[in-house]
């Protein structure tokens, strides 16, 4: 009896003094946070990095518009979004037809145009009430695009996605009055 007590002290004094498979635990232990970090950090960068193609995109196609040389060009909703796809896709790869979602109005004033509701409701993106009008010189518009981005670690879709199925909303928004062009 005395003797199993002793070899089990004495096994676990080995134990504890043993440094030989230290660097192997700790690098479990640190594995794991690592790869979860790593991983989250690549998620952010993608959407902000979609977020940035979505922007510069409304802003190129924006001043189409305010400029007039899409009116004046003949450049209906299709070929808009079409240019928008392609600024986005210059260096992502992006599903315009399902995801892309171009809303171009005119308001009479600067504060109705700020009094658009949100399309996203109840945790579901709605994807009608969405239009293109042709604008003229001197009106107010609002030129906004939305693009559905699939969330791509599903152990984040939770944390990153603002409506349901793992999907984040991006928006870009640009608000100006058309220069009076003819």
């Amino acid at each position: 009896m005395f003797a199993q007590k002793l070899f089990k002290r004495l096994t676990l004094r080995r134990f504890a003094k043993a440094r030989s498979g230290s660097a192997a635990v700790e690098f479990a232990l640190v594995l794991a946070p690592f790869f979860l970090l790593t991983f989250a950090l690549a998620e952010v960068a993608m959407i902000g990095f979609a977020q940035t193609s979505l922007d510069n995109g409304v802003s190129r196609i924006a001043r189409l518009v305010r400029t007039g040389q899409a009116q004046m060009g003949g450049l209906g909703e299709a070929q808009i979004k079409a240019r928008l796809c392609q600024e986005m896709s210059s260096l992502l790869v992006v599903d315009c037809a399902a995801n892309l979602f171009l809303d171009v109005n005119r308001f009479a004033s600067f504060t109705a145009a700020s009094q658009n509701n949100s399309p996203i409701q109840n945790g579901e993106f709605q994807e009608a009430g969405f239009s293109y009008r042709d604008t003229q010189p001197s009106d107010i518009v609002v030129v906004r695009a939305y693009y559905r981005w699939q969330v791509m670690t599903p152990m984040f879709q939770p944390v990153f996605q603002n409506v349901n199925g793992g999907k984040r909303i991006l928006v870009a928004t640009m608000m100006f009055r058309n220069e009076p062009y003819q």
